[in-house]
């Protein structure tokens, strides 16, 4: 049986990149074994690509060769294995450490050769403890998921093609490796602001925000002197808190001595003059009222022209 140091960098890069694909499709049963399978095997890898010190500082995309590029996004599965790997809550922030450093490690590489711009810094401020990072605006989240569904499906079509022997060209595995650093660029970025969030979670549940310190702070007692008892207890909070200092509305009689006042105050007035009562129909009759005169003769010439059951006949057969 072959050793891992036996095996050459493609060797250990396609076994480790076969079983990550598994573990992210849940193709395999996600064991901490094998976890640690793939990462050893990727970090044997590593170690061989810094012997050949393959990837330069002072070069371009353009002049690496394509059977190198695939070997661009080694940092991001290792630092993705770290990310899901299965680990209990103590152990747990060690692989969160781990699994950030190996992505800002990718993004540094990929900013070397122009691929990026920026690269966030593996840690965050103190003042930054208990603060998680501010979601992106919605319009930019839509368009980052555009852009990754694209990648996605731009490289499922080249493995195809890929999986086709006639098809298969140099200008196609580039084409192929170059979509996949792009798509784990993105990958990376969003991982590590979420990396990030998920550490000062763990940081605050172990070392929660300290009481503050109530001896320093000043207490606003109600300025009551004397015996306290609860009438002048009421009547003090009434008028020095609740009145205010120079307030004009303080009660100075209660409800029974107000209607009392009211109803004597009534009593005072003079009683209005009654009004007479309403002529009846005979009373008007003998004073001969014009205006009832002419009121009934209207009535009697209404009555004429409609006479009872006038507006009944319709509908009568």
């Amino acid at each position: 049986m072959t050793s891992n140091d036996e095996l050459t960098i493609s060797e250990l890069f396609d076994f480790s990149y076969d079983l990550q694909q598994k573990l992210e499709t849940n193709k395999i049963e996600q064991k901490l074994e094998t976890f640690n399978i793939a990462i050893e095997r990727l970090k044997l890898a590593e170690d061989k690509l810094d012997e050949l010190h393959l990837f330069s500082d002072n070069e371009e995309i353009n002049e690496v060769a394509s059977n190198e590029l695939r070997y661009f996004i080694l940092y991001a599965l290792i630092g993705w294995l770290y990310e899901y790997r299965s680990s209990n809550r103590e152990q747990r922030l060690d692989d969160i450490h781990l699994s950030i450093s190996y992505l800002v490690k990718y993004l540094q590489l990929c900013k070397n050769y122009g691929l990026v711009k920026h690269v966030p810094i593996e840690k965050d401020d103190d003042k930054e403890r208990f603060r998680l990072h501010t979601t992106e605006d919605r319009q930019a989240k839509i368009q980052k998921i555009k852009e990754k569904k694209a990648l996605e499906q731009s490289i499922t079509k080249l493995r195809e093609m890929m999986q086709d022997s006639n098809r298969v060209d140099d200008e196609t595995k580039r084409r192929l490796y170059l979509e996949q650093i792009r798509w784990w660029i993105k990958q990376a970025e969003d991982d590590i602001f979420e990396l990030k969030d998920e550490i000062k979670l763990l940081q605050f549940a172990k070392n929660p925000i300290p009481p503050i310190n109530n001896s320093a702070t000043v207490t606003n007692k109600l300025p009551i002197d004397g015996p306290f008892t609860l009438v002048t207890t009421k009547d003090r909070l009434y008028k020095e808190a609740v009145g205010g200092a120079g307030y004009p509305s303080i009660p100075t009689m209660t409800v029974q001595e107000f209607y009392d006042d009211l109803a004597r105050r009534q009593a005072q007035q003079p009683a209005p003059p009654s009004k007479p009562a309403p002529l009846s129909d005979e009373q008007l009759n003998e004073v001969d009222d014009p205006a009832h005169r002419q009121n009934v003769c209207l009535t009697d010439e209404f009555k004429d022209d409609n006479p009872r059951g006038h507006g009944n006949r319709y509908n009568r057969s």
